[in-house]
């Protein structure tokens, strides 16, 4: 008989249906096993908070500095007013950006020990706080110091920037602006009164005057009062009984013109200093004035010998002297844009020489011109008794006319002897 052989199939199923029955009963039993039968309050689990963009950080880092406006600042400062010191905190800061606030500490040169006008500054410093963007830090604190004089004197620490310079009966006050003040923008501060009245003696001047002179005769006078504690007054005192009362205030400097008229002497006197004495002094850069040429020339004519002398209006006045060979010298004067004229009857021979601001360098002989009519030997100038002459000869004339360019030429001097050549 023959058997069929045994098939592994059947038992490969079913040890495979009891291995996946067995798998089954574990996993239900081990998740039975995780859950207790009733909950604990340490059994549920807690969320963890993620931080928004806009919340403050707490003890595990800093604190994102805020900031307030400036009319909302607040403030703590010290004083020392003899010592011209003084500081300024802001406690509740920083400033927001686009926000100041400026503080100045001033030091006044006063007439008492208490308060009293006219008061002139003397120094002054002026900071101020400014804004700063988010999360950014700004200065705290601010240090200021002055000049303080060594006579009578007021120092003030005042909120803004805006200084009164002098301060006098109908000036303003700074009022409730003084930092420490009870009122007013002075209170946002806490701290000491931040003013003060003190010193002791009278303020003195240093005067002193620098003059310079012009090309033109004027002088100017510069009033300094540059080193001084107080204010100082200058007299000065000029030429044509001038005189003028110039006050200037302390570490300041004015100035006055004296005209030509007024410059010629000047004093000027101030109490702390040795009188000025001075005057017009002409300054080594100064260029001599343009001065116009003047035109000369003569002329012959039949029974004249004529000399015209025009002056330009930018001329200088002038005087000169004709002397002829036969008869009596003639003087003329010439005013600048003016025109003058001298002439001597006609005569054989005549000569004429001219001398003072206008020099012809020898004598200007006269020639007969040769139209001339006869006049039988009248004053024409005839020869000899013979006939009249009617003309001068061609070699006359060009020795005239060179005698003329050589001896005759005359020139424009400056120092008061002009030679000019007298043009025919």
């Amino acid at each position: 008989m023959i058997r069929p052989q045994l098939s592994l199939r059947r038992p490969l199923a079913v040890t495979a249906a009891a291995l996946a029955g067995l798998a089954t009963v574990l996993a239900c039993t081990t998740a039975a096993s995780a859950v207790p039968a009733s909950p604990t309050p340490t059994a549920t689990p807690t969320a963890t908070a993620t931080p928004s963009p806009t919340a403050t950080v707490g003890a595990d880092g800093p604190t994102a500095p805020s900031c307030v406006a400036a009319a909302d600042a607040r403030y703590t400062h010290t004083f020392d007013g003899p010592a011209g010191k003084a500081s300024i905190t802001l406690t509740n800061g920083p400033l927001c950006r686009g926000q100041e606030q400026e503080l100045a500490l001033v030091s006044y040169v006063t007439p008492s020990a208490k308060f009293a006008v006219p008061q002139y500054v003397l120094d002054k410093s002026i900071k101020k706080f400014t804004g700063v963007a988010p999360g950014e830090l700004g200065v705290a604190t601010l240090d200021f110091a002055v000049e303080v004089p060594n006579c009578y004197t007021q120092v003030d620490f005042v909120f803004g920037s805006r200084l009164i310079d002098p301060l006098t009966d109908t000036s303003d006050r700074y009022g409730d602006r003084k930092v420490g003040s009870p009122s007013g923008i002075g209170a946002r501060s806490t701290g000491p009164r931040a003013w003060f009245n003190g010193g002791s003696g009278t303020c003195s001047a240093a005067p002193e005057v620098i003059a310079e002179s012009d090309c033109d005769g004027n002088v100017e006078l510069t009033l300094v009062n540059r080193s001084g504690n107080a204010d100082a007054t200058f007299t000065i005192t000029g030429s044509g009984g001038f005189t003028e009362k110039v006050t200037v205030p302390l570490r300041k400097i004015e100035k006055r013109k004296l005209s030509a008229g007024e410059a010629q002497e000047i004093t000027v006197a101030a109490t702390g200093m040795k009188d000025f004495t001075g005057g017009w002094q002409k300054p080594e850069d100064c260029q001599q004035p343009e001065v116009g040429t003047p035109d000369a020339s003569y002329e012959s004519t039949c029974d004249k010998m004529v000399f015209r002398i025009s002056n330009p209006e930018d001329g200088t006045p002038l005087t000169s002297v004709f002397t002829p060979n036969k008869g009596e010298p003639k003087k003329l004067t010439v005013e600048p844009g003016r025109t003058g004229t001298v002439s001597f009857p006609a005569s054989k021979g005549l000569t004429v020489t001219v001398t003072g601001d206008l020099d012809s360098g020898g004598p200007l002989k006269w020639e007969q011109p040769k139209d001339c009519p006869s006049t039988g030997g009248g004053g024409g100038g005839g020869q000899d008794g013979g006939l009249p002459v009617t003309g001068a000869a061609a070699g006359a004339i060009a020795a005239g006319a060179a005698a003329l360019l050589t001896a005759g030429a005359v020139l424009f001097v400056i120092a008061r002897r002009r030679r000019i050549r007298f043009t025919v």
